[in-house]
Protein backbone atom coordinates (compact mmCIF):
# COMPACT_ATOMS: atom_id res chain seq x y z
CA UNK A 1 0.00 0.00 0.00
CA UNK A 2 1.24 3.65 -0.90
CA UNK A 3 2.84 5.16 2.10
CA UNK A 4 -0.09 7.44 3.70
CA UNK A 5 0.10 11.28 3.99
CA UNK A 6 1.34 12.16 7.23
CA UNK A 7 -1.22 13.91 9.81
CA UNK A 8 -0.80 17.10 10.91
CA UNK A 9 1.06 18.21 13.94
CA UNK A 10 -2.01 19.78 15.51
CA UNK A 11 -4.39 16.99 17.04
CA UNK A 12 -7.08 16.41 14.69
CA UNK A 13 -10.64 16.82 16.57
CA UNK A 14 -12.87 14.33 15.95
CA UNK A 15 -16.54 16.49 15.02
CA UNK A 16 -19.01 15.83 12.75
CA UNK A 17 -17.82 16.95 8.99
CA UNK A 18 -19.57 19.70 7.05
CA UNK A 19 -22.30 18.60 4.90
CA UNK A 20 -24.26 20.36 2.22
CA UNK A 21 -27.21 17.47 2.55
CA UNK A 22 -27.33 14.92 5.21
CA UNK A 23 -26.68 12.20 2.31
CA UNK A 24 -23.28 13.40 1.78
CA UNK A 25 -19.56 14.97 3.73
CA UNK A 26 -18.86 17.70 1.29
CA UNK A 27 -14.60 18.48 1.32
CA UNK A 28 -12.49 21.88 0.21
CA UNK A 29 -9.45 22.33 1.12
CA UNK A 30 -6.63 24.55 -0.73
CA UNK A 31 -8.98 24.55 -4.10
CA UNK A 32 -9.47 20.93 -4.27
CA UNK A 33 -13.04 19.94 -3.72
CA UNK A 34 -15.13 16.87 -4.07
CA UNK A 35 -18.01 15.13 -1.59
CA UNK A 36 -18.11 11.76 0.16
CA UNK A 37 -20.57 9.59 1.97
CA UNK A 38 -21.80 11.05 5.42
CA UNK A 39 -19.47 11.03 7.95
CA UNK A 40 -15.86 10.49 6.60
CA UNK A 41 -13.50 12.34 8.60
CA UNK A 42 -10.47 14.43 7.36
CA UNK A 43 -7.56 13.05 9.22
CA UNK A 44 -4.21 14.54 7.52
CA UNK A 45 -3.74 17.65 5.48
CA UNK A 46 -1.02 20.11 4.80
CA UNK A 47 -0.76 24.45 5.49
CA UNK A 48 0.85 24.38 1.15
CA UNK A 49 -1.07 25.22 -1.93
CA UNK A 50 1.44 23.94 -4.17
CA UNK A 51 2.91 21.05 -2.90
CA UNK A 52 0.43 19.86 -0.15
CA UNK A 53 -2.31 16.74 0.36
CA UNK A 54 -5.48 15.68 2.11
CA UNK A 55 -6.78 12.06 3.89
CA UNK A 56 -10.07 11.92 4.33
CA UNK A 57 -11.34 8.06 6.43
CA UNK A 58 -14.45 6.41 6.78
CA UNK A 59 -16.58 6.66 9.88
CA UNK A 60 -16.13 4.68 12.71
CA UNK A 61 -13.64 1.75 12.51
CA UNK A 62 -13.80 1.45 8.59
CA UNK A 63 -11.09 0.75 7.09
CA UNK A 64 -11.37 2.86 3.79
CA UNK A 65 -8.99 6.15 2.75
CA UNK A 66 -9.03 9.13 0.67
CA UNK A 67 -5.84 10.14 -0.20
CA UNK A 68 -5.43 13.16 -2.37
CA UNK A 69 -2.14 14.74 -3.59
CA UNK A 70 -1.17 17.93 -5.23
CA UNK A 71 1.69 19.66 -6.97
CA UNK A 72 1.71 22.76 -8.89
CA UNK A 73 3.95 21.90 -12.17
CA UNK A 74 4.93 25.77 -13.36
CA UNK A 75 6.18 25.73 -9.61
CA UNK A 76 8.19 22.55 -9.78
CA UNK A 77 11.04 22.00 -6.72
CA UNK A 78 13.95 23.93 -7.86
CA UNK A 79 15.74 24.46 -4.10
CA UNK A 80 16.17 28.14 -2.92
CA UNK A 81 15.28 30.85 -4.39
CA UNK A 82 17.89 32.97 -6.39
CA UNK A 83 17.58 36.62 -7.45
CA UNK A 84 16.64 35.57 -10.48
CA UNK A 85 13.23 33.88 -9.50
CA UNK A 86 12.42 36.29 -7.09
CA UNK A 87 12.57 39.40 -9.58
CA UNK A 88 11.36 37.73 -12.88
CA UNK A 89 7.54 37.36 -12.32
CA UNK A 90 7.56 41.43 -11.52
CA UNK A 91 9.56 42.06 -14.42
CA UNK A 92 7.28 40.10 -16.83
CA UNK A 93 4.35 41.67 -15.48
CA UNK A 94 5.59 45.36 -15.65
CA UNK A 95 6.48 44.58 -19.09
CA UNK A 96 3.45 43.03 -19.62
CA UNK A 97 5.08 39.39 -20.88
CA UNK A 98 3.25 36.35 -20.77
CA UNK A 99 4.31 34.05 -18.20
CA UNK A 100 6.32 31.17 -19.76
CA UNK A 101 4.87 27.72 -20.84
CA UNK A 102 4.11 25.19 -18.22
CA UNK A 103 6.29 21.41 -20.01
CA UNK A 104 3.10 19.43 -19.98
CA UNK A 105 4.35 16.80 -16.99
CA UNK A 106 5.16 13.23 -17.80
CA UNK A 107 1.83 11.38 -16.11
CA UNK A 108 3.63 7.94 -16.60
CA UNK A 109 6.76 8.30 -15.27
CA UNK A 110 5.08 10.07 -12.10
CA UNK A 111 2.51 6.92 -11.66
CA UNK A 112 5.55 4.40 -12.47
CA UNK A 113 7.44 6.38 -8.75
CA UNK A 114 3.77 5.42 -7.37
CA UNK A 115 3.44 2.24 -8.12
CA UNK A 116 7.00 1.55 -7.07
CA UNK A 117 7.12 2.87 -3.69
CA UNK A 118 3.22 0.90 -3.32
CA UNK A 119 5.81 -2.28 -4.40
CA UNK A 120 7.98 -1.86 -2.10
CA UNK A 121 5.67 -1.63 1.03
CA UNK A 122 4.04 -4.58 -0.62
CA UNK A 123 7.44 -6.60 -0.38
CA UNK A 124 8.05 -5.31 3.46
CA UNK A 125 4.21 -7.13 4.26
CA UNK A 126 5.77 -9.99 1.97
CA UNK A 127 2.25 -9.69 0.07
CA UNK A 128 2.33 -10.12 -3.80
CA UNK A 129 1.71 -6.89 -5.87
CA UNK A 130 -0.09 -6.61 -8.92
CA UNK A 131 -0.96 -3.68 -10.94
CA UNK A 132 -3.18 -2.19 -13.65
CA UNK A 133 -2.70 0.81 -15.81
CA UNK A 134 -5.30 2.17 -18.62
CA UNK A 135 -4.42 4.18 -21.31
CA UNK A 136 -4.04 7.78 -21.13
CA UNK A 137 -7.39 10.21 -21.84
CA UNK A 138 -8.30 13.70 -21.76
CA UNK A 139 -11.44 14.62 -19.57
CA UNK A 140 -13.00 17.60 -18.23
CA UNK A 141 -15.93 20.03 -19.71
CA UNK A 142 -13.39 21.77 -21.62
CA UNK A 143 -10.42 18.80 -22.44
CA UNK A 144 -8.41 20.50 -19.52
CA UNK A 145 -7.59 17.24 -18.21
CA UNK A 146 -5.07 14.62 -18.95
CA UNK A 147 -5.35 11.24 -16.64
CA UNK A 148 -4.68 7.96 -16.30
CA UNK A 149 -6.50 5.67 -14.27
CA UNK A 150 -4.69 2.62 -11.94
CA UNK A 151 -5.19 -0.16 -9.57
CA UNK A 152 -3.17 -2.24 -7.37
CA UNK A 153 -3.44 -5.16 -4.44
CA UNK A 154 0.05 -5.97 -2.31
CA UNK A 155 -0.73 -6.05 1.28
CA UNK A 156 -4.03 -4.01 0.42
CA UNK A 157 -6.10 -2.44 -2.58
CA UNK A 158 -5.84 1.05 -3.91
CA UNK A 159 -7.56 2.37 -6.64
CA UNK A 160 -6.86 5.96 -8.24
CA UNK A 161 -5.97 8.21 -11.21
CA UNK A 162 -3.30 10.66 -11.80
CA UNK A 163 -4.13 13.86 -13.87
CA UNK A 164 -2.40 16.96 -15.04
CA UNK A 165 -4.80 20.06 -15.42
CA UNK A 166 -4.18 22.65 -17.85
CA UNK A 167 -6.40 25.05 -16.11
CA UNK A 168 -5.04 25.25 -12.87
CA UNK A 169 -1.48 23.96 -13.83
CA UNK A 170 -1.62 21.16 -11.12
CA UNK A 171 -0.60 17.62 -11.09
CA UNK A 172 -3.01 15.42 -8.61
CA UNK A 173 -3.21 12.03 -7.50
CA UNK A 174 -6.17 10.86 -5.70
CA UNK A 175 -6.21 7.16 -4.77
CA UNK A 176 -8.77 5.25 -2.52
CA UNK A 177 -7.31 2.37 -0.40
CA UNK A 178 -8.25 -0.33 1.99
CA UNK A 179 -7.90 -3.97 2.37
CA UNK A 180 -8.12 -6.45 0.61
CA UNK A 181 -11.59 -7.44 1.14
CA UNK A 182 -12.54 -3.88 0.29
CA UNK A 183 -12.60 -4.79 -3.11
CA UNK A 184 -16.34 -3.20 -3.87
CA UNK A 185 -16.31 -0.89 -1.63
CA UNK A 186 -13.33 0.93 -2.51
CA UNK A 187 -14.72 0.71 -6.47
CA UNK A 188 -18.16 2.48 -5.18
CA UNK A 189 -16.09 5.23 -3.06
CA UNK A 190 -13.69 5.91 -6.08
CA UNK A 191 -16.89 6.28 -8.76
CA UNK A 192 -17.69 8.74 -6.48
CA UNK A 193 -15.04 10.42 -5.40
CA UNK A 194 -13.89 10.66 -9.40
CA UNK A 195 -16.88 12.43 -10.66
CA UNK A 196 -17.16 15.08 -7.80
CA UNK A 197 -13.78 15.83 -7.40
CA UNK A 198 -12.86 19.47 -8.77
CA UNK A 199 -8.69 20.55 -8.70
CA UNK A 200 -9.24 24.62 -8.87
CA UNK A 201 -11.61 27.57 -8.05
CA UNK A 202 -14.97 27.78 -9.16
CA UNK A 203 -16.01 31.40 -10.08
CA UNK A 204 -12.92 32.46 -8.64
CA UNK A 205 -13.84 31.02 -4.86
CA UNK A 206 -11.89 28.24 -3.26
CA UNK A 207 -14.18 26.35 -0.62
CA UNK A 208 -13.12 25.20 2.70
CA UNK A 209 -14.80 22.95 4.32
CA UNK A 210 -14.27 20.55 6.91
CA UNK A 211 -14.86 19.49 10.26
CA UNK A 212 -18.80 21.08 9.79
CA UNK A 213 -17.86 23.99 8.35
CA UNK A 214 -18.47 25.16 5.00
CA UNK A 215 -17.32 28.66 3.39
CA UNK A 216 -15.82 30.04 0.08
CA UNK A 217 -13.27 32.71 0.33
CA UNK A 218 -11.54 34.01 -3.01
CA UNK A 219 -8.79 31.81 -4.58
CA UNK A 220 -6.22 34.67 -4.24
CA UNK A 221 -6.40 34.65 -0.62
CA UNK A 222 -3.52 32.39 1.03
CA UNK A 223 -4.44 30.24 4.33
CA UNK A 224 -1.89 31.54 6.59
CA UNK A 225 -2.94 30.28 9.85
CA UNK A 226 -5.62 27.77 11.41
CA UNK A 227 -6.88 26.14 14.57
CA UNK A 228 -9.25 22.68 14.57
CA UNK A 229 -10.45 22.29 17.62
CA UNK A 230 -13.12 20.64 19.29
CA UNK A 231 -15.97 23.50 19.95
CA UNK A 232 -13.93 25.91 18.02
CA UNK A 233 -12.32 26.21 14.35
CA UNK A 234 -10.34 28.96 13.61
CA UNK A 235 -9.16 29.94 9.44
CA UNK A 236 -7.26 32.79 8.86
CA UNK A 237 -6.30 34.51 4.99
CA UNK A 238 -4.27 36.76 3.90
CA UNK A 239 -3.89 38.25 0.50
CA UNK A 240 -1.01 41.18 0.66
CA UNK A 241 -1.59 43.16 3.79
CA UNK A 242 -6.13 42.13 4.08
CA UNK A 243 -6.94 39.80 5.76
CA UNK A 244 -10.50 37.34 5.99
CA UNK A 245 -10.90 36.19 9.34
CA UNK A 246 -13.59 32.88 10.26
CA UNK A 247 -14.11 31.84 13.75
CA UNK A 248 -16.57 29.29 14.60
CA UNK A 249 -17.66 28.37 18.61
CA UNK A 250 -19.93 25.50 19.23
CA UNK A 251 -22.43 25.31 22.11
CA UNK A 252 -23.86 28.92 21.36
CA UNK A 253 -26.38 28.24 24.10
CA UNK A 254 -24.09 28.22 27.08
CA UNK A 255 -21.85 30.82 25.91
CA UNK A 256 -25.10 33.23 25.49
CA UNK A 257 -25.81 32.23 28.74
CA UNK A 258 -23.31 34.27 29.87
CA UNK A 259 -22.45 36.88 27.14
CA UNK A 260 -24.19 38.86 24.60
CA UNK A 261 -22.99 38.39 21.14
CA UNK A 262 -21.79 41.66 20.95
CA UNK A 263 -19.51 40.79 24.16
CA UNK A 264 -18.57 37.60 22.60
CA UNK A 265 -17.12 39.13 19.46
CA UNK A 266 -15.41 42.40 21.43
CA UNK A 267 -13.29 40.02 23.07
CA UNK A 268 -12.44 37.75 20.46
CA UNK A 269 -12.23 40.43 17.69
CA UNK A 270 -8.96 41.19 15.82
CA UNK A 271 -9.31 45.58 17.11
CA UNK A 272 -11.12 47.09 19.09
CA UNK A 273 -14.91 47.62 18.59
CA UNK A 274 -15.98 50.70 20.92
CA UNK A 275 -14.95 53.71 18.20
CA UNK A 276 -17.01 51.59 15.00
CA UNK A 277 -20.09 51.90 13.91
CA UNK A 278 -22.38 48.88 14.71
CA UNK A 279 -25.67 47.50 12.65
CA UNK A 280 -27.97 44.54 13.05
CA UNK A 281 -27.80 43.05 9.28
CA UNK A 282 -30.07 40.55 7.89
CA UNK A 283 -27.65 37.51 5.84
CA UNK A 284 -29.16 34.24 4.32
CA UNK A 285 -30.45 31.18 5.65
CA UNK A 286 -32.82 33.17 8.04
CA UNK A 287 -30.38 34.78 10.14
CA UNK A 288 -29.20 38.30 11.35
CA UNK A 289 -25.76 39.33 11.98
CA UNK A 290 -24.21 42.27 14.61
CA UNK A 291 -22.05 44.15 12.49
CA UNK A 292 -18.96 46.33 13.16
CA UNK A 293 -17.02 48.94 10.68
CA UNK A 294 -15.01 51.44 10.68
CA UNK A 295 -11.57 52.74 9.73
CA UNK A 296 -9.06 50.56 11.07
CA UNK A 297 -7.18 51.59 14.18
CA UNK A 298 -3.35 52.89 14.60
CA UNK A 299 -2.13 49.68 16.50
CA UNK A 300 -4.47 47.88 14.43
CA UNK A 301 -2.31 48.96 11.56
CA UNK A 302 1.01 48.87 12.89
CA UNK A 303 0.22 45.18 13.84
CA UNK A 304 -0.65 44.13 9.68
CA UNK A 305 2.39 46.39 8.53
CA UNK A 306 4.37 43.79 10.90
CA UNK A 307 2.33 40.69 9.98
CA UNK A 308 2.66 41.28 6.42
CA UNK A 309 6.65 41.97 7.00
CA UNK A 310 6.21 45.78 5.92
CA UNK A 311 4.57 45.72 2.66
CA UNK A 312 2.21 47.80 1.52
CA UNK A 313 0.48 45.82 -1.08
CA UNK A 314 -3.00 45.87 -0.56
CA UNK A 315 -2.41 47.60 2.58
CA UNK A 316 -6.19 47.59 4.01
CA UNK A 317 -7.60 50.56 6.09
CA UNK A 318 -10.65 49.37 6.41
CA UNK A 319 -12.60 46.67 9.14
CA UNK A 320 -15.63 45.21 8.79
CA UNK A 321 -16.63 42.71 11.50
CA UNK A 322 -19.68 40.35 12.31
CA UNK A 323 -21.36 38.10 14.56
CA UNK A 324 -24.29 35.74 14.27
CA UNK A 325 -25.95 32.90 16.20
CA UNK A 326 -27.03 29.96 14.27
CA UNK A 327 -29.58 28.23 16.12
CA UNK A 328 -30.03 25.08 13.84
CA UNK A 329 -26.54 24.06 14.50
CA UNK A 330 -26.09 25.81 17.99
CA UNK A 331 -23.41 27.60 16.68
CA UNK A 332 -21.78 30.96 16.78
CA UNK A 333 -19.88 32.47 13.17
CA UNK A 334 -17.60 35.26 12.95
CA UNK A 335 -15.95 37.09 10.19
CA UNK A 336 -13.95 39.50 10.02
CA UNK A 337 -12.69 41.70 7.01
CA UNK A 338 -9.24 43.91 6.81
CA UNK A 339 -9.84 45.42 3.61
CA UNK A 340 -8.48 47.92 1.22
CA UNK A 341 -11.08 50.54 -0.08
CA UNK A 342 -10.73 49.12 -3.53
CA UNK A 343 -12.50 45.81 -2.12
CA UNK A 344 -15.67 47.01 -0.09
CA UNK A 345 -18.31 44.45 -0.32
CA UNK A 346 -15.85 41.69 0.50
CA UNK A 347 -17.40 41.39 3.92
CA UNK A 348 -20.89 40.79 2.63
CA UNK A 349 -19.85 38.41 -0.45
CA UNK A 350 -17.96 36.21 2.28
CA UNK A 351 -20.70 35.88 4.25
CA UNK A 352 -23.11 34.89 1.69
CA UNK A 353 -21.06 32.19 0.86
CA UNK A 354 -20.78 30.99 4.81
CA UNK A 355 -23.35 27.90 4.83
CA UNK A 356 -23.79 27.50 8.61
CA UNK A 357 -26.65 24.65 8.94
Amino acid sequence: MPTAAKTPKQPVPVETVASETPERTVIGWQGIRFTLPPEWNVTGFSMDRDNGYLRVDSPGSGTLSVLVRWQNAAKPDQGPPTLYTLLAPGFRKWLRRPEPEVPKPDLKANLEKILKDAQKQAKKAKAHFESSVKAERTEGENEERTSISFSWTGGGRGQGKIWYCATCKRVVVAQVVGLQKDHGAISAIASHLFSTLQDHAMEGYDLWALYDLNMEVPDDFQLESQELKSGYLHLSFGRGGERIILDRWGLANITLKKFTREEWFANNAYMSTKKLSKESVPIDRGHEATKFAGALSFLARLRLLREAKLSLKRFPTRYEGGIWHCEESNKLFAVQVLHNKRTEGLWTEVVRRCLCH
